[in-house]
């Protein structure tokens, strides 16, 4: 007894039945023996009338595994006589095929690679499952449907399932399934008259071939493509292994006991039959020789059919043995169709060969890879014939009705024996007589003949007619042939032709494969009047400047190309006066493996950037600000409100067991960052010595008259009402610089230091001649201490005591290690405020109690970007896991927990794809049911929690 389930246009469950409440309830799926076709899955069902299913739409039926089921889209529904009868199919053959996948080309990417982006291109919400075959993919997907791509994808030799997964009333995952063969070989045994209730034996002697010539790819000429690969030159021997002889020079496989038994009498004898079949994707001649060979293995014998009616048959696709000892019927053959009737039990089997339908004409097909070139149109036998024949029409040349383009083998032209293709003619009428310009085209190359309409009647006389060649088969093309106006400045072969009214001139050279452009002026040092005269000007300086150039503004309307030494290519400016300055260049060394070019001067781009190397951004700024926003590393985002460890200056929130005072984890805190930034452990040091000076020994301390100081009592605030003005001055700077974060944290106040310090507040002494970024890197503690007191700070009075607490902070931390801050971090940045905690609430959409499973988060940008919170494969991404949840993201980590990110107004990853910690997968939105933009943020031990107890508190693993 089956479960089979009614479901809405939704793909929401309406009512579940068991398969005996069903008057007929018939499954039939057909494993097609044309490759190019998915399989064949059908329903038909019938039951008493039932108001609820009436205006279904799906019709689910369980299959072996637990909650997996078949799906099927209704087509057809009958209310008769107080009965409901429904026709259905696959439903994901038919949804597939409303997925179109834009580009995607793939070269020698596997299966599961080609399959996941081929998902991913198209939309659609699918996911891959089992994925068998290790062969590679090569080919091309453009603007075709998802069906038709796994179509592509099943010729090139896999076959595919389809699945739905059902938890509660809804579709919780779809799933495509691909194998190399459906089913597998089993010791099943079906003997007539015990399993076996009967057996129809059915053979198809149709279109057998004993012979093939196998051709590959074509060689591009032109526009199109020319003789093709054959396999003349590869040799096999049965005695290494081959499963046939081919020797070498022929350019065709035969089986030759086939021959012996189906071939074409002859006087005597048997003749093997013979026929051609292409591979346009096939480039290699053994390749070739062996996908020849696995054509040649089906179609050399005739078709054998089982069909059977059994009682508890195999499954579809495998491989079982068949008994009827009356007959001598011992086969071990394939399931291929299996007929299910759910309502009596009783299942129809059919193994072998596939008779059914078309594919009893069978043919050889063009094998291709590229979908782009598929169709549903499958010739026949016979019309492969035909099409062989008008082939060979047009190779023999002009017909009785004449053409306009002939392509002549070499018994018509004359000059050989051979059907092979020896030119190709073009003329300006329908037929040869009518015609008088011809063009041809063969190994000498193109040349042109002509006559005097209807002196030449046969595509001999064309042949043999008197002609001009205009360009050989090895590049040499005849100037002759060119038209044009006045070309000037163009050196063609040591001709020049100077350019008209200018005591200046250009010359174009082409030369050994090398083409330049030269300009000169007029110059009494050279006479022109000597033939060979460029000599004593090639190779001089290339490039005056070309444009005007204005004195007072400084300003140049032209451009120049100069041949500075060490530079292959040089783009420069020219003020008119004999100097210039670089705008482009790329030096000498750059090299095709190894490209290189610097860029001068500012510049303004229009457009996205896409970066897919290391990047390295000294001092960048936006709109004004030193900052990085809206830029991409690597396929990751980094921005203001990015960054692996929450933009925090490098502090994760832990300490070492050995700082356990409120005083040290400030001071480490401090530590932490500047380290983080990349200051040196000495630098760092001077910091704290600095910080104690202003915080510890007296925070409260100014220059002169009431003015603050402008050192940092900045470590520690000491006057939070504002009256201070000295934390006003400071919570102005970091409004100018940018800062967001509360200003009496340490965050806030070193994003300012990092600010503040190259932007106007440091300045290097004689005494200690140090920028800032030198003393970030300084060794010394005490030059380093005293460094900043002298440049940053510049007090009245000396310190000298702030290098001993350097030291002593140095002493202290120096072999400390930071802490990594565990496998997680925060999944988005400071300053992060929780707004609701994780556990029971009353509901601010509903008003009734909840169980709440995560926190919510905000940081006051409601489009923040969202981070992974580490590294792991992402198992959900879209709208369709739970209407609650909005745009919903969720990662499966190596620990085995999962992370989920809800309510997201974007998401940037897709299923499948394998993240970084840090990584933006999102934006922060408000998608689903909420009162505001935030990210309800989870942990979970499953990916489909079956309780609230399956839910972790992200506050066990990160520090908010």
């Amino acid at each position: 007894m089956s479960n089979i389930l009614f479901l809405d246009k939704m793909q929401q469950v309406i009512k579940s039945y068991d398969s005996d409440e069903f008057i007929e309830c018939v499954q039939t799926k057909e494993i097609t023996t044309n490759a190019s076709e998915l399989m064949n899955d059908t329903l038909s069902a019938s039951l008493p009338f039932d108001e609820t299913i009436k205006d279904a739409s799906y019709i689910a039926v369980n299959d072996t595994k637990e909650q997996e089921f078949s799906l099927y889209r209704i087509l057809t529904a009958k209310d008769e006589d107080n009965l409901l009868s429904f026709e259905a199919i696959n439903f994901a053959v038919d949804e597939l095929d409303n997925f179109i996948i834009k580009d995607i080309r793939p070269k020698n990417r596997s299966f599961s690679y080609v399959i996941n982006q081929l998902l991913s291109d198209s939309g659609c919400d699918w996911v891959l499952g089992v994925c068998e075959p290790i062969k590679t993919v090569s080919s091309t997907f453009y603007y075709t449907s998802m069906r038709e791509a796994l179509k592509a994808l099943q010729e090139l030799g896999a076959e595919f399932t389809f699945s739905i997964e059902i938890t509660g009333n809804k579709i919780t995952k779809k799933i495509v399934n691909c194998y190399n063969q459906i089913g597998k070989i089993t010791n099943k045994r079906f003997e007539y008259g015990e399993e076996v209730l009967k057996i129809v034996h059915q053979q198809d002697r149709t279109n057998i071939v004993t012979a093939l010539i196998g051709r590959g790819k074509g060689e591009e000429v032109g526009d199109g493509y020319g003789r093709r690969l054959e396999f003349s030159d590869v040799e096999w021997r049965k005695s290494n292994g081959k499963p046939l002889d081919k020797p070498k020079g022929q350019n065709w496989i035969e089986y030759p006991e086939m021959t012996k038994e189906y071939g074409i009498p002859s006087n005597g004898k048997m003749l093997p039959r013979k026929t051609v079949v292409v591979f346009d994707d096939v480039e290699d001649a053994s390749e070739l020789l062996q996908k020849t060979y696995d054509q040649l293995a089906y179609y050399c014998r005739p078709l054998v059919q089982f069909s059977t009616e059994i009682l508890g048959s195999d499954s579809i696709g495998n491989t079982v043995s068949i008994h009827r000892g009356d007959r001598n019927y011992h086969y071990q053959t394939r399931v291929f169709k299996v007929v299910t009737d759910y309502v009596n039990g009783r299942v129809q089997a059919s193994l072998g060969d596939n008779l059914s339908g078309n594919s009893i004409n069978r043919q050889l097909s063009q094998v291709q890879s590229n979908i782009s070139d598929l169709n549903n149109n499958k010739m026949t036998f016979y019309d492969s014939t035909e099409i062989g024949k008008y082939q060979d029409d047009i190779m023999r040349g002009a017909g009785a009705n004449g053409g306009s383009i002939y392509m002549v083998n070499g018994i018509e032209a004359g000059v050989s024996q051979s059907r092979e293709t020896y030119e190709q003619v073009f003329m300006d009428g329908p037929k040869i007589q009518d015609s008088q310009y011809f063009m041809i085209q063969n190994n000498a190359g193109i040349s042109f003949k002509q006559c005097k309409k209807g002196q030449w009647t046969t595509i001999q006389d064309v042949h043999n007619g008197a002609s001009t060649t205009a360009w050989t088969l090895d590049g040499t093309f005849n100037a002759s042939f060119i038209a044009a106006g006045i070309l000037a400045g163009v050196l063609i072969q040591g001709v020049v032709i100077k350019s008209i009214g200018s005591n200046s001139f250009f010359q174009s050279v082409l030369s050994n494969g090398a083409f330049s452009i030269e300009q000169y002026k007029e110059t009494s040092n050279v006479d022109y009047t000597k033939p060979d005269w460029q000599k004593d000007v090639h190779g001089g300086k290339v490039g005056e400047f070309i444009g005007t150039y204005d004195g007072n503004t400084k300003k140049a309307n032209g451009s120049a190309l100069i041949n500075y030494p060490g530079y292959i290519l040089s783009i420069n400016q020219d003020n008119g006066k004999g100097s210039s300055t670089p705008v482009f260049q790329i030096p000498s060394n750059s090299t095709f493996d190894n490209p290189m070019y610097k860029l001068f001067g500012k510049g303004t781009i229009y457009d996205d950037i896409e970066i897919k190397g290391n990047l390295t951004v000294n001092n960048l700024k936006v709109n004004g600000r030193l900052e990085t926003q809206e830029l991409y590393v690597n396929g990751v985002k980094i921005d203001t409100n990015g960054g692996g460890s929450g933009g925090s200056g490098g502090w994760n929130g832990q300490y070492p067991p050995e700082v356990t005072s409120d005083r040290d984890k400030r001071y480490w805190q401090i530590w932490a960052m500047a380290i983080g930034a990349g200051f040196s452990k000495q630098a760092a040091a001077a910091l704290l010595g600095n910080a104690q000076g202003e915080s510890d020994a007296n925070p409260t301390a100014d220059e002169s008259n009431g003015a603050p100081g402008f050192g940092y009592g900045v470590w520690q605030w000491t006057d939070s009402s504002g009256a201070s003005s000295g934390r006003v001055y400071m919570i102005n700077l970091m409004t100018r610089a940018g800062v967001t974060d509360n200003p009496d944290t340490i965050t806030a106040q070193f994003k300012l230091l990092m600010w503040h310090s190259p932007n106007g507040q440091w300045i290097a002494t004689s005494s200690y001649p140090y920028s800032w970024t030198q003393f970030m890197t300084l060794t010394d503690i005490n030059t380093a201490a005293q460094a900043f007191v002298s440049n940053f700070e510049r007090p009245l009075n000396g310190h000298p005591e702030r290098s001993t607490w350097a030291q002593e902070w140095y002493n202290k931390f120096v072999n400390l290690e930071i802490p990594s801050g565990g496998s997680y971090i925060a999944p988005i940045s400071s300053p992060i405020t929780v707004t609701s905690e994780m556990g029971w609430r009353t509901s601010p959409i509903t008003g009734a109690q909840e169980f709440h499973n995560a926190i919510d988060l905000v940081n006051g940008n409601p489009t923040t970007p969202i981070l992974a919170s580490g590294d792991g494969q992402v198992v959900q991404a879209g709208s369709n896991y739970y209407d609650w949840y909005g745009n919903y993201t969720v990662i499966k980590h190596a620990d085995g927990l999962y992370t989920g990110y809800a309510h997201q107004s974007r998401i940037d990853v897709s299923v499948g794809q394998n993240v970084k910690k840090g990584q933006q997968i999102g934006l922060m939105g408000a998608t689903g049911p909420v009162t505001g933009p935030h990210l309800h943020f989870q942990f979970m031990d499953e990916y489909w929690p079956s309780s609230n107890a399956h839910f972790k508190n992200p506050r066990d693993y990160i520090n908010f």
